[in-house]
C-alpha cells in the first residue's frame, strides 16, 4: 500500500510517498521522494507491544499516523536538510 501526499518545505510544495516495508517486517513504513524515491524517513514499530498493535491495525491508518508524525516533527524536513535517513518509532 503506498499513499502520495504533498508538504511545504521551504515555501515549495513538495510530492512525498508513504509505503509498508516489504522486508520481514510489515511493520515498518517508509516516506520517499516520490520524484526520486529516495528514502527519508523510516518509521518501526517499537517492541512487542507496538508490533501487536500495527498488526491491529489496517495499513491505511499505520501509514496515516507515519505521515503524520514525520510533519508534526519535522523529520522530512531534516532528512532534506542532512541527507540523512531520519528513523523513528510508531
Amino acid at each position: 500500500m503506498i499513499e502520495n501526499f504533498e508538504q511545504m518545505i521551504d515555501g515549495q510544495k513538495m510530492r512525498f510517498c508513504a509505503s509498508l516495508g516489504e522486508d520481514e517486517s510489515a511493520h515498518r513504513v517508509i516516506i520517499s521522494r516520490d520524484d526520486s524515491a529516495e528514502t527519508l524517513v523510516v518509521f518501526d514499530t517499537g517492541g512487542l507491544l507496538g508490533a501487536l498493535k500495527a498488526e491491529l491495525e489496517p495499513p491505511g491508518k499505520l501509514i496515516e499516523k507515519a505521515i503524520n508524525k514525520a510533519r508534526d516533527d519535522g523529520l522530512i524536513e531534516r532528512a532534506l536538510d542532512t541527507g540523512t535517513i531520519q528513523t523513528a518509532t510508531l
